[in-house]
């Protein structure tokens, strides 16, 4: 009788549906009209029994999932939730929010199911889904309702197969592979075995593990999955003949799974055999697997077998021009010469894909090998393709810098920060730039302004506190910025030339020499040796009355850069 009724209000909801989208009218339910002033003091509306509201609540759910209406699933979802849900209708309701991105409405409306149904399977699976998408969520919760699920139902062993994957996905493979034990082996399916084996496999148990992989195979000789992983173990182990052997039953099940071909030639690395390597990939002409093993060669050192692969792809009819940018790039990221990377890059002109990336490249290229008139040129034409791109703006201001231009940087960081105002490096280089064209009070309040927005800025404090010390002012402020600096940013020589320096001005030269002897120790590489920390350590050692050492540093000094004052220190000592 029941059936028979819902029956028939569902065939006269249809009815009203269409009536009243032919009058552009939204269906109404009774529970619905409460929010309606006009339904609600209707006296002619029927009183609705709990379990007739009930099954309206599943109609409208019903209609409402139909139409995609959002606001109408929400609303009957939640009513049902909180009033004796329905897990089927509540699951499509939830499938629909979380299939559509309303991720977090999903996870609300399982949190209302749950507390009414505790122990729905369904929900709490649904449940560890949306959490294990959700980033930093905490899938303890989930553990604890499976296991008070596993207690209420210990003959389900569906839950003990889900709570064994949660435990896997989060890297707890003792706990999986002991609840997936539980399971009676009648009751196990292969993905129970599979599962075991991986968690067997992950502990490095790779015995056990062997025996699960192999079970299946007995039953499922082209299991796919499992000649994987006895493939990995075997790898692990060393025994690269028999990992060669399941790999290469996987190709003959899918000849085009080129992840297992690279596979082999990872393992012809390991023998050492770097021709097999390049006969495997040569075999083939798909473009990304030829990438790849090219790459792979690359990496071992066998530039010109990676070349060779990748001028056998080139031989392919309509080769794409995407191979020139290909052997330029892996050339270059693989230290090899690189004029021959320069050879194949700028062969890419402004219709081809990759032209952008190939400037960078040749950028880099000119930069290190310190052609810096030419690296701009290339900078400027990233420029002009990219004219919104920070980076290119910054690699002109140090591209300057580093040649000691000061008066280029100066203009290309003036123009940098009225885009970039707030840019804290910018700001600190020019005001470095500042300094080097004598706009020393400019420097000074640049840094100050750094120091406000950054007072833990060790190089600004540095650069502040060294200034006040050449100006011999306010020592005791320098002394409190450079002790900071150092406490910040320790074992750096500048730093500690910067207070070698203010205790050598304050008259205290044991602690400048302490300090003087850490700069030039934390400083001892040639591209970073400064001619001036060696003068300070001279002129310290001087005023100690040490001359041998003087003598010493003030040579050092003057082979990194000439300096005539130097040589007149020097000539004063003899």
């Amino acid at each position: 009788m029941r059936t028979l009724f819902v029956l028939f209000i569902f065939v006269l909801l249809q009815a009203c549906a269409g009536s009243e989208s032919s009058r552009n009218a939204s269906l109404l339910f009774p529970f619905e009209k409460e929010a309606n002033s006009t339904h609600a003091q209707d006296s002619h509306d029927l009183e609705i029994s709990e379990n007739g509201t009930q099954t309206f609540i599943y109609l409208g759910l019903y209609e409402a999932i139909k139409r995609e209406d959002y606001d109408k699933i929400k609303l009957y979802a939640d009513m049902l939730s909180k009033n004796n849900p329905e897990p089927l209708y509540l699951a499509e309701a939830i499938t629909w929010f979380y299939n559509k991105g309303y991720t977090q409405d999903a996870k609300v409306l399982l949190e209302q199911s749950l507390k009414q149904l505790p122990h729905e399977l369904s929900f709490i699976l649904m449940y560890a889904e949306v959490l294990q998408n959700e980033e930093g969520a905490d899938l303890q919760v989930v553990l604890d309702l499976l296991k008070d699920y596993i207690k209420k139902y210990p003959q389900d062993y569906n839950a003990y197969v889900e709570l064994g994957v949660v435990y896997y996905k989060l890297f707890q493979y003792d706990n999986a592979y002991k609840t997936l034990l539980q399971i009676p082996e009648k009751e196990r399916v292969s993905s129970v075995y599979l599962y075991m084996g991986i968690c067997l496999e992950k502990m490095k148990r790779y015995g056990e593990a062997e025996k699960y992989f192999k079970r299946l195979l007995r039953d499922f000789p082209d299991d796919k999955n499992a000649l994987h992983h006895l493939g990995i173990i075997a790898e692990a182990r060393g025994q690269y003949a028999l990992a060669r052997k399941y790999y290469t039953q996987i190709l003959e099940l899918d000849d085009s799974n080129y992840d297992y071909l690279l596979r082999l030639i990872s393992i012809a690395f390991k023998e050492g055999n770097h021709q097999k390597a390049f006969e495997i990939a040569k075999k083939h002409f798909n473009f990304d697997f030829i990438v790849s093993a090219s790459s792979m060669l690359i990496q071992e050192g066998r530039v010109d077998l990676a070349e060779e692969l990748l001028n056998n792809l080139g031989t392919m009819e309509n080769s794409p021009r995407e191979l020139l940018y290909l052997h330029g790039a892996l050339i270059y990221e693989a230290g090899q010469d690189k004029s021959r990377a320069l050879d194949y890059l700028t062969q890419l002109t402004e219709d081809d894909e990759h032209y952008k990336n190939a400037l960078e490249i040749i950028t880099y290229i000119y930069l290190e090998q310190n052609e810096f008139e030419t690296a701009l040129e290339y900078i400027k034409k990233l420029q002009d393709l990219a004219p919104d791109t920070k980076n290119y703006k910054v690699l002109e201001y140090q591209t300057y810098m580093f040649q000691e231009k000061y008066e280029q940087a100066y203009e290309a960081l003036y123009a940098f920060l009225k885009e970039y105002p707030e840019d804290i490096p910018a700001k600190y280089r020019f005001a470095y730039t500042c300094f080097h064209l004598d706009e020393k009070e400019k420097a000074m309040q640049i840094m100050l302004e750094i120091l406000e927005l950054d007072p833990n800025n060790y190089e600004a404090l540095n650069f502040v506190g060294y200034s006040l010390v050449e100006q011999n002012k306010d020592l005791k402020r320098a002394e409190e910025y450079l002790l900071k600096a150092d406490s910040l940013h320790p074992k750096q020589g500048y730093i500690n030339d910067s207070l070698a320096w203010l205790y050598y001005m304050k008259g205290d030269y044991k602690s400048a020499l302490d300090y003087i002897e850490k700069a030039v120790s934390y400083a001892n590489t040639s591209a970073s040796e400064d001619a001036t920390m060696w003068e300070h350590y001279g002129d310290i050692a001087k005023a100690m009355g040490k001359n041998a050492l003087a003598r010493s540093a003030y040579e050092k000094s003057l082979s990194i850069k000439h300096n005539s004052e130097i040589e007149k220190k020097l000539k004063e000592l003899f």
